[in-house]
């Protein structure tokens, strides 16, 4: 079983954007705090320009719509779009307080903007059939994530084949539902270790349903080795990625959650470890003396020995030798408690 250290992104998104752009900017730093505060590995934003994503009449969302947010797709893109020249800043704040920057690209242009300030690239499910983008990340030799919310195999087995054609070394895959929130029923984790048998690769659970453990404590049991998930400030913000984020307490919550599960799950192998040594000599039962027992006495269970735990006396044998030791006499004078040993046995001279 893998040991490798989970990998958590703590998700901002366009979460950043509060105001003017003192305010947002001040936001964005603030939301990398939390993330390193809660623990987490990555603290990831998104770049991209609504005129490249969405054709400019896409008309509104019906999920958002149900949300009260009624604007049209593009018009939501474009006021929550980055301005490329956070970037560096945001990754400068992010170095300042130890903790990795991330952006997702949405386009060519949002790639070459968030490159120089990463170490690695994630690239969202809705951009899979991308492949300007894959053919990037590939290029860029830098690791690369990617999520695949709404893709049957047919879709991801393109993009993982593309990425390596184009150069492309190393690639995780996140399970991810595209629903937000998502609901627990949905989450559909048993298909992580199906992904990682089927491609070889780590797989990871992009995570949008609302509870901060459940979803990404079953997929470490399951074998996730990177988790995502939405956090904001406030849910009550204005955007439509508040309301289904965690608080920073919730990330913090989820970051512990996440540790505590994998250093629970162990490395697999059975065998007594170091912390249950001291009950194992204690507790386990052995071949005890029930009262002192003289040199040349015979042994016999029931009178003078038995299987008992020997608490602070010394451990006897393995009580599978009860046959070996029964009715044998005893080379040695043993004191009541003490153990009683395969060399306790004396070879018929008494």
């Amino acid at each position: 079983m893998s040991r490798v250290k989970v990998f958590i992104i703590a998700e901002a998104g366009s979460n950043w954007k509060v105001g003017r752009p003192t305010q947002d900017l001040k936001m964005a730093k603030t939301l990398i705090e939390a993330a390193k505060k809660a623990g987490a590995d990555a603290v990831k934003f998104q770049t991209y320009r609504a005129e490249t994503v969405y054709v400019p009449n896409a008309g509104s969302s019906d999920y958002l719509s149900k949300n009260g947010i009624r604007r049209s797709i593009t018009q939501i893109f474009r006021d929550l779009a980055m301005p490329y020249e956070m970037i560096p800043k945001l990754a400068a704040h992010a170095k300042k307080h130890k903790i990795e920057f991330m952006s997702s690209a949405f386009s060519e242009a949002d790639f070459k903007a968030v490159d120089p300030y990463v170490i690695r690239h994630k690239i969202a499910s809705y951009e899979i059939s991308h492949p300007r983008l894959l053919s990037l990340a590939a290029k860029s030799g830098k690791p690369l994530i990617l999520s695949t919310g709404a893709c049957a195999y047919e879709d991801i087995d393109w993009a993982v084949d593309y990425f390596k054609k184009n150069g492309g070394r190393s690639i995780s895959l996140m399970q991810c539902t595209a629903k937000y929130p998502a609901p627990l029923s949905a989450l559909n984790l048993r298909v992580i270790p199906e992904m990682s048998r089927r491609y070889r690769v780590p797989v990871g659970l992009s995570d949008h349903s609302m509870d901060p453990v459940i979803g990404p404590v079953t997929a470490v049991t399951l074998g996730a080795t990177l988790i995502e998930k939405h956090f904001t400030m406030d849910r009550k913000l204005q955007g439509p990625d508040h309301a289904f984020a965690l608080t920073p307490q919730e990330l913090k919550e989820m970051v512990f959650s996440v540790r505590s599960c994998q250093e629970a799950l162990g490395d697999g192998k059975k065998r007594v470890l170091s912390v249950e040594r001291e009950l194992k000599a204690y507790a386990q039962r052995a071949l005890q003396a029930t009262r002192d027992i003289s040199k040349g006495e015979v042994l016999r269970e029931g009178f003078n020995i038995g299987i008992l735990r020997p608490g602070k006396q010394s451990q006897g044998a393995h009580p599978k030798y009860l046959n070996s030791i029964n009715g044998k006499r005893a080379s040695r004078s043993i004191p009541v408690g003490r153990g009683v040993r395969l060399t306790d046995v004396g070879d018929e001279r008494f």
